[in-house]
């Protein structure tokens, strides 16, 4: 058996159940869909924090050296000194790209529970189409489109409580 396919049938016994609580089928497939893009979101916010308290010292030596430079460039200007300021933005411009990326870096580090919750909902929901709550006779639903409307109502959801959960802070 395909490890993937074993892994999925794993997930499958764990969220199936959600998907079945309800007596109304499309209450329980939102219900589920919505505890899985959840459980994303909150998976990939501890990665995140896990990434960011492991590189914190590269990440603050980074940011310490692109105001360092920064601040270099900008008494440099004030002097009039042209040669020092564009040395100094030189290495203050490679720091700030450094930063960047490392960001960015960090904010993919959140997506990966995202890819793996794709994955299983293909497995066990492609080529179903989602009605929605009212009908229409030109659009319905995919696994795709409907699981991300409730990512991004979770993403919302966890945003506004972030600070209230000592486990998002990233300090």
């Amino acid at each position: 058996m395909d490890s993937i396919v074993y892994f999925y049938m794993l997930i499958d016994d764990a969220l199936m159940p959600l998907f079945r609580y309800p007596d109304n089928p499309l209450s329980g497939y939102y219900l589920g869909t919505f505890v899985l893009a959840l459980a994303s979101v909150i998976i990939g916010e501890y990665s995140m924090a896990i990434a960011l308290r492991l590189n914190r010292d590269m990440i603050g030596n980074d940011n310490s050296r692109m105001n360092h430079f920064h601040d270099l460039s900008v008494k440099a200007l004030n002097a009039g000194d042209k040669a020092a300021f564009t040395a100094c933005n030189s290495f203050a411009n490679e720091a700030y790209g450094k930063n960047f990326f490392n960001h960015i870096a960090l904010s993919a580090a959140s997506l990966w529970p995202l890819l793996i919750a794709l994955g299983w909902m293909q497995y066990r929901f492609a080529g179903i189409e989602i009605n929605l709550p009212f009908t229409s006779d030109f659009f319905s639903l995919g696994y795709l489109s409907s699981f991300i409307m409730c990512y991004v109502f979770a993403r919302f959801v966890t945003g506004k409580f972030k600070r209230s959960f000592f486990w998002m802070e990233r300090s």
